[in-house]
């Protein structure tokens, strides 16, 4: 940013006219909306600039050091030098100093040091009493600390309490008028010398010129230019890294086990939407773990895509999607990195879970709790506040346990001004789900979590960083003589299905533990499985010989099984003539299946309305009946209501980054649009229109002399815009000219032309 220009800018516009493109270019990087849409100048830019809505995002991303200098530029009476900041702040100026760089870079203060002023927006930010100062008044006190002396100690002690904030106090009828004489109390005696006056019928306001001068021109009490310590235990960092591992490593088994039992019974979508409580508590006892663990786990998986509502006939089901089938077929530190960085830029704030919905639109709502899945877990806040958990956590170093109290300080020394209470709460359910992911361990920041502080973490790499960590599957197992499998590892992945076909998970960990039973092997044979099978599995994935009780077991349940048989048939068709049915089973009807089950009764898995239909096509005359065998009447069959639906929310609000060859084209059309001001005409002749005849005339002219030509053109989508162009031809309807943007001629309308004007 250039400081040496002969004159002192008179607006913001005017500063930004004299950077470089380096300058803005930073300044586009760290403020990207200032770029969307296109600038057309300095001037717009500027204006963008200085709204409260782009000011805000600006000063909400500002650490607690610079805001506190905001605060005192707001403050402090204009113009504000930098040693009068350092003053306000209690702070020396070298280190003042960078800060007010910073600021300036981000255009909320511009000027020079020697004149400092904080944009417009700045001031309605902040609000009216910065710092707890009143307002400013423009009337004169001369000698402070003589005016305050003839009010008396106790007028004194009444401006003590007020110096500090806030700066008003209740007082009846303080708006009556008082004279030094006819003053009685202390605040009469303030009120007559001018030292608080009235801002209503009952309050009177520390003017902030006094305010100042009681605080002995310290605008702040105190002020932290550095962020408060990160104090913490110490941990090995080897042993923490291993602990982390193992958490990752449940993580991936409990996100697994839920989504193996959503399958086997999915829970109903909730007319809120999410998983209710009752269905949340079954699925904790069933995967073995904590409710609230088991509610995170559900989130990650969602976050992940690996579990959606589903439509199953009129009813809306939690159920497993196709992501998960391909998760399975990766490898466990895969796994693993899919759902980190699926938590990791997610807008779901998890803790929030079984908490109030204080955002509801009505009392009822706000008065129910968030369930699981909700639609309205989402927080904007969540992704940001996440990444400077774990920023926090590894500022404090490696082998470094901070406690948590210590980071939500940190957290909220960065963003003062981002979510207050909920900001610090998001900061604690940041460091459990970390926790529970295994991005740390022991409290510390694990090392294959250091990937997610990159620029752009991708799940390659964080399967890369925990590899080594991660055990390798094995494909064998101990068989015991109590019944009981003990896996060495985690399982291949064909094998702990197999596995868990016939025995039951007893318990997880570095050595998992399975339990057969006569209800675990039964289920085998119903998944089909035969004892023959069950057999030579166990003798070839097992390291011992198989125990006897453990063969004994598969054949008792085995000479069992299948006594009764059970099948599903949609209809039944019943006759007395046993020739009609058969003659029926070789007729082949199209799209029905028979199966005899005695000589007058036949079964098909069609529906009874298709088989009445196709039977009749065929010229036999059936009769519906009901299960009990009475007569079933058919009429017009009713139409219920279509499903419901629900869409997601739009989340584009959150910050965005601009590529290089973005900001490139912004400063282009930034200096551009600047060049076009400079060289636009004068207002002469522009009041009114210029006739079509006239303005192609001045184009015509132009291309003959080859002389650039301001215009004033409005394309398809009804946009006027100016631009400097050097006319070409002038033909059909068309100008044919060249810009200064682009070394191609374009071609412009020449209707759309609605003023023309040669540049000196």
């Amino acid at each position: 940013m250039s400081t040496t220009e002969p004159t002192r800018p008179r607006t913001l516009a005017e500063a930004l006219r004299s950077w470089g493109d380096a300058a803005l270019g930073e300044l586009l990087r760290r403020r990207p909306d200032l770029a969307l849409p296109i600038p057309g100048d300095t001037g717009q830019l500027a204006a963008r600039a200085t709204s409260n809505a782009s000011a805000a995002r600006a000063i909400n991303r500002l650490d607690e050091f610079g805001v506190d200098l905001l605060e005192a530029l707001s403050a402090l009476p204009e113009p504000v030098d930098l040693a009068a900041l350092a003053q306000g702040v209690g702070q020396p100026a070298d280190v003042v100093q960078p800060r007010v760089a910073e600021l300036l870079e981000l255009a909320l203060v511009w000027g020079t040091e020697d004149d400092l002023r904080p944009i417009r927006a700045v001031h309605e930010l902040l609000g009216p009493t910065p710092a707890g100062l009143g307002p400013s008044t423009t009337r004169h006190f001369g000698d402070l600390d003589k005016l305050i002396e003839d009010a008396g100690p106790d007028a004194r002690a009444v401006l003590e309490k007020l110096a500090w904030g806030p700066p008003t106090g209740s007082v009846e009828k303080a708006d009556r008028p008082v004279t030094i004489a006819s003053a009685r109390t202390p605040v009469e005696r303030l009120l007559a010398r001018g030292l608080v006056v009235p801002k209503d019928a009952n309050t009177v306001v520390l003017p902030r010129q006094i305010g100042l001068h009681l605080r002995g021109g310290r605008v702040l009490a105190s002020t932290r230019p550095v962020p408060p310590p990160l104090d913490g235990k110490k941990v090995s960092a080897m042993i923490a890294d291993r602990a982390a591992a193992g958490a990752a490593l449940d993580v991936v088994r409990l996100v697994d086990r839920a989504l193996e039992q959503l399958g086997t019974e999915p829970p109903p979508v909730l007319r809120t939407g999410g998983v209710g409580v009752r269905d949340l508590r079954s699925l904790a006892g069933k995967i073995g773990a904590e409710e609230h663990t088991a509610a995170a786990v559900l989130e990650m998986a969602y976050a992940a895509g690996l579990v959606a509502a589903v439509e199953v006939g009129t009813s809306e089901l939690w159920l497993p999607t196709s992501a998960y089938d391909d998760w399975l077929e990766l490898d466990l530190a895969h796994r693993w990195a899919q759902l980190v960085v699926a938590w990791f830029n997610g807008l779901r704030a998890i803790g929030l879970i079984g908490r109030r919905d204080s955002t509801g639109s009505s009392a009822t709502a706000r008065e129910r709790l968030i369930n699981a899945l909700a639609p309205d877990l989402e927080r904007l806040l969540a992704p940001e506040i996440r990444l400077l958990a774990l920023q926090a956590l590894a500022d404090a170093g490696t082998g470094t346990a901070p406690a948590p109290e210590a980071v939500v300080t940190w957290v909220a020394w960065h963003r003062p001004r981002r979510g207050g209470q909920f900001r610090d709460d998001l900061v604690e359910w940041s460091i459990s789900e970390a926790a529970l992911l295994g991005l740390t361990g022991l409290g510390s920041l694990a090392k294959h979590a250091q990937p997610l502080l990159g620029a752009e973490p991708t799940a390659d790499e964080l399967a890369e960083a925990i590899s080594p960590l991660m055990p390798e599957p094995v494909s064998e197992v101990l068989l015991q003589a109590d019944l009981t499998a003990v896996a060495p590892g985690p399982l291949v992945r064909s094998v702990q299905d197999e596995l868990s076909a016939m025995a039951d998970v007893e318990s997880d960990g570095g050595a998992g533990v399975y339990r057969f039973s006569e209800s675990s092997v039964r289920r085998a044979f119903d998944l089909g499985r035969t004892a023959e099978q069950l057999h030579a599995w166990l003798a070839e994935h097992s390291r011992t010989p198989v125990p006897q009780p453990l063969a004994y077991l598969v054949d008792d349940v085995a000479r069992r099984h299948g006594v009764l048989r059970l099948g599903t048939a949609s209809t039944y068709l019943r006759c007395d003539d046993e020739a009609v049915l058969t003659q029926l089973l070789s007729s082949n009807l199209p799209g029905v299946r028979f199966r005899r089950l005695a000589p007058t009764v036949v079964v098909s898995p069609s529906p009874p309305d298709m088989v009445l239909s196709r039977l009749r096509d065929a010229g036999l005359a059936p009769l519906a009946e009901t299960f009990d065998g009475a007569l079933h009447v058919t009429g017009t069959p009713r139409r219920g209501e279509a499903p419901r639906r629900r869409t997601s929310r739009d989340f584009n609000e959150s910050a965005f980054d601009l590529t290089d060859e973005q900001v490139k084209a912004v400063i282009e059309k930034v200096r551009t649009g600047d060049r076009i001001a400079a060289e636009r005409p004068g207002d002469e002749g522009l009041v009114e229109p210029a006739a079509p005849a006239e303005t192609i005339a001045i184009l015509t002219n132009a291309a003959e002399a080859h002389t650039r030509t301001w215009i004033s053109y409005v394309d398809h989508n009804g946009h006027a815009s100016e631009r400097i162009v050097e006319p070409a031809r002038v033909a059909d309807g068309w100008l044919t000219a060249y810009d200064d943007t682009t070394e191609a001629p374009r071609t412009y309308a020449l209707h759309r032309i609605s003023a023309a004007r040669p540049v000196e």
